[in-house]
């Protein structure tokens, strides 16, 4: 091909921005002829002896690196994927929250792997652009349609994963369940960028720019994907200055995790020097900030604990400050790697925990002995004492089937604190029982009967023993049959350890009356029917 007819070719294919006449589009037999036009006006520039020459070649190609970076810019725009290709209703949310820490916020990998991939013809057409392009001395405008196209690529998919801008005062304003979502979609957004998106974008570069060197790739990676990085990393950050409140540690957890997990791919996508501030912004800036926040909601919450004061209500024997602390510590336990990942600080004060080793370990164990010493102060508060220990009897005991149910957790608390709870439970249903049942126990004592030895006066005591046992008894026959006892497990429990207290006390009783055939008139209930009566104690719901 000669000079002339290089050039008359260049002209014919002058930059244009009607889409029906690009080269690599609907003329795809033009490519060749044109590419090889392009060659033979760049030797010229490089081997001809004549200033004129040269000086026309050069005007001839910038003509045609005007039409390149057209062409270069229209594959991109040709071949990017729109969001519209992403299915919307794929897994309904590609993120899947679950109670696990280590299961929550899944990505479906089969849905974004081959989001933002251009076809193997278009990277190739791609590459034969920039080679004329770097020949000609002209790659740099490559380079910056390169990175402006993709950018608005990453920017759309951001767009489609509802990725928003958060600054700290609007984490701090938002109520809870709108930041909730938000950070739903920030850590959707930040695995599915790090995973797929920027990593499907490091390839793209590599396979493009491969001529260029390994610089100028990563160059042009960080150009096109740090604006996107720290955006996210921004989000990431204001989140940590969120108002502190117990709900919320296991969020922060999620974030704190979903980071420190990301650090090596944001390492491997940011290794030059100019990049080393996004590497120093995500491990030793925005993941302590997140860290800290961690610690500070799990001081809070230890320091409400302390300062706990709601009342106690007595038609509700499991009281919610056990349940939602309990909730509590099994979410901790769920957790549990996430937070032995974090410098945890002291506990409030160190004498409720007692000899635990491990930072996570200390935490939970005196979270569970602070909520034993509430209720224990709860129990005491009103006048009615077998109220308040039958009250701590149920709390207690709803707080050792809650460990038992969690292994991790009965192995944490360790055998030492656990039989000082089982030892606390069974002293609260042994006053609990002396209690109630003491004015039974008093009349069916055979204390003082000796001494009386006159018969008139011994039977008239015994049969004033049995009228108030039965008055008694019948009393406390009505009011437990309505009394709620939550855990049918203990309400066996009771039972049976009131026939052993009642009946056998009662049948020792009955041995004096069977001396006197008058005091059988008073004897009102069988043996059996009082074990029988007993079985009918305490309502399970």
């Amino acid at each position: 091909m000669t000079t002339d007819s290089a050039t008359a070719i260049i002209h014919r294919w002058r930059s244009t921005t009607d889409h029906n006449l690009f080269i690599f589009h609907n003329h795809r037999e033009q490519i060749a002829p044109f590419l090889q036009a392009v060659d033979e006006i760049q030797r010229t520039i490089d081997f001809t002896a004549s200033e004129d020459e040269r000086k026309h070649a050069k005007s001839v190609i910038q003509i045609a690196v005007s039409r390149l970076t057209d062409e270069f810019r229209n594959i991109l725009k040709v071949n990017a994927k729109s969001t519209s290709s992403l299915n919307p209703n794929s897994h309904t949310d590609s993120t899947t929250m679950t109670d696990s820490a280590s299961s929550n916020y899944q990505v479906y990998e089969d849905d974004y792997i081959n989001h933002n991939k251009l076809s193997t013809d278009a990277v190739n057409d791609l590459r034969t652009i920039v080679v004329r392009m770097n020949s000609s001395g002209f790659v740099n405008e490559c380079l910056k349609v390169y990175v402006s196209e993709r950018k608005k690529v990453i920017g759309a998919c951001l767009q489609h994963l509802n990725v928003e801008k958060l600054s700290k005062s609007s984490c701090r304003s938002l109520e809870w369940g709108v930041l909730e979502v938000r950070i739903r979609i920030w850590i959707k957004a930040v695995k599915v960028c790090f995973k797929y998106y920027f990593e499907n974008e490091k390839r793209l570069c590599e396979q493009v720019f491969c001529d260029l060197g390994d610089e100028t790739v990563g160059s042009c990676l960080v150009d096109t994907i740090t604006e996107y990085t720290v955006q996210l990393l921004d989000t990431a950050e204001a989140l940590s200055s969120i108002r502190p409140a117990s709900e919320r540690l296991f969020k922060m957890l999620d974030v704190h995790d979903t980071l420190s997990d990301l650090i090596p791919s944001i390492n491997g996508l940011f290794r030059s020097e100019l990049s080393e501030f996004i590497r120093t912004k995500a491990k030793n800036e925005v993941l302590p900030k997140l860290g800290d926040k961690a610690n500070e909601i799990l001081l809070r919450f230890e320091n409400d604990l302390v300062n706990e004061q709601s009342p106690v209500v007595h038609a509700e024997p499991i009281h919610r400050l056990s349940k939602y602390v309990m909730h509590y510590v099994y979410k901790l336990c769920d957790h549990k790697q996430s937070l032995m990942r974090l410098s945890l600080p002291d506990p409030p004060s160190m004498e409720a925990a007692g000899t635990i080793s491990g930072s996570f370990s200390l935490h939970v164990v005196w979270i569970i002995m602070r909520l034993l010493s509430n209720l224990e102060a709860k129990s005491k508060l009103g006048k009615d004492t077998a109220a308040g220990r039958f009250f701590a009897m149920n709390n207690f005991h709803y707080i050792i089937q809650k460990i038992q149910a969690r292994p991790e957790l009965l192995e944490i608390v360790a055998d030492d604190n656990f039989n000082k709870l089982i030892d606390k439970f069974e002293q609260a249903r042994l006053d609990y029982l002396k209690l109630t049942f003491d004015v039974v126990s008093r009349n069916l004592s055979d204390k003082g009967l000796s001494r009386i030895k006159i018969l008139p006066f011994r039977v008239a005591k015994l049969a004033d023993r049995l009228k108030r046992f039965n008055y008694e008894f019948e009393k406390l026959e009505k009011e437990l049959g309505k009394v709620v006892v939550p855990d049918f497990g203990l309400v066996l429990e009771l039972r049976k350890l009131i026939v052993e207290m009642v009946v056998t006390a009662y049948t020792s009783f009955l041995v004096h009356t069977k001396k006197v055939a008058r005091l059988e008139t008073y004897v009102k209930y069988s043996v059996e029917e009082i074990e029988s009566a007993i079985q009918g104690f305490y309502d399970c719901r």
